[in-house]
């Protein structure tokens, strides 16, 4: 816990709907976020509204002013994610 009982965060976020459609077994499908202020180097987070058992999410700053997330399927199945993408920028000092 960094020795503090909560942490403050003080960056950037967004949201988008998954707009990717289905991610194939075996494969990664990715989607840009916009989000402003985000600069390559940054600290890049995802969290999401729908299921990601067996599903393997990241997120990156990779330009300016943009999070590309990447979603990969190890499940032994095809899915098709449905729901929110929410990202967040931490600056890095």
């Amino acid at each position: 816990m960094l020795g503090r009982d909560r942490y403050d965060f003080k960056g950037l976020t967004a949201s988008a709907a998954w707009a990717g459609g289905a991610v194939t077994n075996g494969t990664q499908e990715a989607q840009d976020i916009t989000v402003s202020g985000a600069a390559v180097g940054d600290y890049a987070q995802v969290s999401c509204s729908f299921d990601v058992v067996d599903l393997q999410i990241e997120a990156h700053v990779t330009a300016a002013n943009t999070v590309t997330v990447l979603v990969r399927n190890g499940t032994g199945g095809d899915v098709t994610p449905s729901g929110t993408l929410y990202v967040k920028v931490e600056k890095r000092a």
